[in-house]
């Protein structure tokens, strides 16, 4: 498998409507997401989008229309779009957004569920949902998780426009880029994800979310120490460390 084929983008394709989401793109992602994670030559899970911008939200009339539904129904449309968020997180390959123009309210939770985030300088953040009367529910455990309770206190409940480099000082966003330069700077982004060994970002993926749940020291110390000793022995880790002495590219390395 070349590198291309270790990658799968899923593209927001909604222009007319500045890629909101309805039910229909939520079900539609979050079922590309699930089989994405069932093959395990993808390391590499990239969101972009079709136009100016890379995602209004939830769709408003979807999100109307549900004074017409069951409390039953409304709770399955809410799952969804929590299970995406989930999904999308818990995906053993590394997810990465690629993003410009405004992007508001839920927009935002596929953006903090993701593992790494470039942007274009001139994006901006809004949690709209109070202005609306409404609460930013399922991406809320995402957006603590990256800026931290305090910070998304205030941007949730003021609703203020938020700039890329605030994102990006608060661990929202991780690349900053020009106008015009967001694919290249994605590529780039990608070509250093996908020059470590495939098993071991799949593994420190697995250890960065497994620590986030930890509060035992000696539990800590026992899971990390297993996993160096691991991958010390691992043909991975084992090519790795011979490529480096002979002062060559790794297996995984070259294009094939």
């Amino acid at each position: 498998m070349n590198k291309k084929e270790e990658v799968a983008t899923i593209t927001l394709n909604r222009p007319g409507v500045r890629n909101a989401m309805n039910l229909q793109m939520i079900h539609e992602i979050g079922t590309t997401i699930r089989e994405l994670n069932n093959n395990p030559g993808i390391r590499l899970i990239i969101f972009n989008s079709v136009g100016d911008h890379f995602c209004s939200g939830a769709d408003l009339k979807w999100m109307q229309a549900g004074q017409d539904l069951s409390e039953d129904q409304l709770k399955s449309e809410g799952m969804e779009l929590a299970r995406l968020f989930r999904n999308i997180w818990e995906s053993a390959a590394v997810t990465m957004c690629s993003v410009k123009g405004h992007i508001p309210g839920g927009a935002i939770g596929l953006l903090a569920a993701s593992d790494l985030v470039v942007a274009e300088r001139s994006v901006l953040l809004t949690f709209s949902e109070l202005k609306l009367g409404l609460i930013p529910a399922t991406i809320a455990p995402y957006v603590m998780r990256k800026a931290g309770l305090s910070r998304t206190s205030e941007w949730m409940m003021t609703g203020r426009p938020i700039t890329a480099t605030e994102a990006n000082e608060a661990g929202l966003i991780h690349r900053i880029c020009d106008e015009g330069s967001l694919e290249a700077c994605t590529g780039m982004l990608a070509q250093e994800i996908l020059s470590g060994g495939p098993q071991a970002l799949k593994t420190v993926k697995q250890l960065l979310r497994h620590l986030e749940g930890m509060n035992d020291p000696g539990g800590v110390d026992q899971y990390t120490s297993r996993l160096i000793a691991g991958t010390r022995v691992s043909p991975e880790g084992q090519e790795g460390m011979k490529a480096f002495l002979e002062k060559r590219k790794p297996g995984w390395d070259v294009e094939h």
